[in-house]
């Protein structure tokens, strides 16, 4: 997963060229396939995704029955905020173009974990993708996404051996987006694991962890602009897509394993501006 838990990073060279101050005609340049490639579009109808589309809500698949011998109330608490904060990272537009969106996510948590989530994203590659689906300011979002959803519940033992529950929503988010004015559409798939840990007896303290994965979108951007715009390399992206839908039609959580050369960190920001140079 990429950091809170990364793909392959893409660097384009633009060749200026120049004149020799030669007399010779110049020759009419022939356009070339990658030329073709990057005027097509991709959209979310030739995707033909047959997941919720969601109009500023999230419709989420039903959560796991709670666990025998867990306090009831205290899963409802988990269940709630997990949903809040599910919809705010992904369904919620005034936080897609937000320069701020940690605050507004974290208000959705319940007790203690809004803190939690504030200083885990203090120190990330990509602090606002640590939280938000966020779109660069050249980006328009074409009408609402489309949206899957998974739930996951599992009991771990402490080091002491006191059980705990960790209580997980994905969400799997198509947003079909615009790069600049005229741009073609393109497609960009974003899942995002939320998750809240819990003992029996927790009041507030919810334990708070999560990840992310991006799909059709430049990846560098991701680091050095902590934001999403959509890959130029278009056949790549439709590979890249065909894994993200996999994943989105699959009822369990999953999360596709990630190498360390492709972890959103420090590293990978440090690849990221030595190829931009």
């Amino acid at each position: 997963m990429r950091s809170l838990w990364g793909t392959l990073v893409v660097v384009l060279l633009v060749v200026g060229g120049c004149s020799d101050g030669s007399d010779e005609p110049e020759a009419t340049p022939t356009p070339s396939a990658d030329a073709t490639t990057a005027t097509r579009a991709v959209t979310l109808e030739s995707l033909d995704l047959d997941w919720p589309r969601s109009d500023g809500t999230l419709d989420a698949a039903k959560p796991p029955a709670v666990p025998d011998g867990f306090d009831e109330g205290v899963y409802d608490q988990m269940v709630t905020g997990l949903k809040a904060w599910a919809a705010a990272s992904t369904v919620d537009d005034t936080v897609w173009h937000n320069a701020k969106p940690v605050e507004q996510v974290a208000s959705t948590l319940p007790g203690q974990a809004a803190a939690t989530l504030t200083k885990q994203s203090e120190g990330q590659a990509s602090p606002r993708l640590a939280v938000a689906n966020v779109f660069s300011d050249r980006v328009k979002v074409i009408g609402e996404p489309q949206v899957s959803t998974a739930w996951q519940v599992r009991t771990v033992d402490d080091d002491t051996e006191k059980p705990y529950i960790v209580l997980e929503a994905e969400t799997r988010a198509a947003y079909e987006v615009r790069l600049g004015a005229n741009g073609p559409s393109r497609v960009i798939g974003m899942l995002r694991v939320h998750a809240l840990s819990a003992f029996d007896d927790t009041t507030d303290d919810f334990g708070v962890s999560g990840g992310w994965q991006e799909f059709g979108a430049g990846d560098c951007s991701l680091a050095l602009n902590d934001s999403l715009i959509p890959d130029a390399d278009v056949d790549g992206s439709a590979k890249d897509l065909e894994k993200f839908i996999a994943v989105g039609n699959d009822d369990a959580v999953v999360m596709p394993d990630l190498g360390d050369d492709e972890q959103v960190d420090g590293n990978y920001l440090k690849r990221c501006r030595e190829g931009s140079i």
